[in-house]
């Protein structure tokens, strides 16, 4: 595991809280709390991830070596706390098309640019990401897409 693997999940639980309390407003504009069920557990994880969001679909990364996006695999029910509101959605785990995930986390990091590190991306003074960093993070990072429930 590495260092900043052991720190995140040392601050996790205050993120978590934080994301939960009137206080959200410090940290939601690009960090939610996603939860998922565990496939044979059945239990609820919550955790907080970096986000951006797009109309109707919110869209998260993640590195292929954690777990929480495995229970996603071939689509699945999440809950999410967006700005301190509760949604519901859809998710798909994209995994196999680094193209697609490439595409994506370049338009990403220009809205949340500190996660270039934590997906160890070189980002240059205008803030575009290395080619062959992104290229070699695309074949090591997840996408997961969330089409979020419309309210009525």
């Amino acid at each position: 595991m590495k260092a900043s693997d052991q720190l995140l999940k040392r601050i996790n639980p205050l993120v978590i809280a934080l994301l939960k309390s009137r206080l959200h407003g410090l940290m939601s504009k690009d960090v939610m709390l996603i939860t998922v069920t565990g496939r044979r557990s059945g239990r609820s994880y919550t955790r907080p991830v970096s986000y951006a969001r797009e109309d109707q679909t919110v869209r998260c990364f993640s590195r292929n070596d954690t777990a929480w996006w495995k229970n996603l695999r071939g689509g699945g029910r999440v809950s999410l706390r967006v700005r301190g509101e509760a949604l519901q959605g859809d998710a798909e785990v994209i995994s196999e098309d680094p193209k697609r995930i490439a595409d994506a986390l370049t338009a990403f990091l220009a809205r949340v640019p500190r996660d270039a590190a934590y997906y160890d991306i070189t980002l240059d003074a205008s803030k575009t990401p290395d080619p062959a960093d992104l290229e070699r993070a695309a074949q090591q990072v997840i996408l997961v897409e969330i089409a979020l429930d419309r309210s009525d």
